[in-house]
């Protein structure tokens, strides 16, 4: 293969946390408390631990104790809705404000960085070849699961 995957996969994920450091230490929070800070922020309407988990490919495991710790800090708030008491709601307070400011910001600078030199054109085409890329991961990936 031309280009190694998940060399270059574990490259962009090193930069990306390596920008987010300062604000874990602020803020005094883990990656993945960050992480669903920002999934909240950026996904409006996806708001419960299971969108989190199937979007953002996390472990039920590592979210449940993500959004106990963001509660505990009074960054999140967990709702029942009268129509479906079962599912639980995520809800950022205001106190996660500065810290979802901060880690947004440094999303922007990673992806700044990502597409510095690119032209509009090749940034367009590189979205399509990553989405074309990932679409087929995913299908191998459902198709898998089914044989297990």
């Amino acid at each position: 293969m031309s280009w190694d995957y998940f060399t270059h996969a574990r490259t962009l994920e090193l930069l990306y946390h390596k920008l987010q450091s300062p604000v874990l230490a602020r803020y005094q929070m883990t990656q993945i408390e960050l992480d669903v800070l920002l999934f909240l922020a950026n996904h409006p309407g996806l708001d419960t631990a299971k969108d989190i988990v199937e979007i953002r490919r996390l472990t039920k495991s590592h979210v449940s104790a993500a959004v106990e710790g963001l509660s505990r800090k009074g960054y999140l708030l967990r709702v029942r809705r009268p129509d479906n008491r079962k599912l639980i709601h995520l809800t950022l307070l205001p106190e996660a404000a500065p810290a979802v400011a901060d880690g947004q910001a440094n999303q922007r600078a990673f992806f700044q960085t990502l597409e510095q030199g690119l032209s509009p054109q090749e940034r367009a085409q590189l979205d399509a070849l990553l989405r074309r890329v990932t679409e087929n991961v995913r299908q191998e990936y459902l198709r898998l699961e089914r044989e297990d």
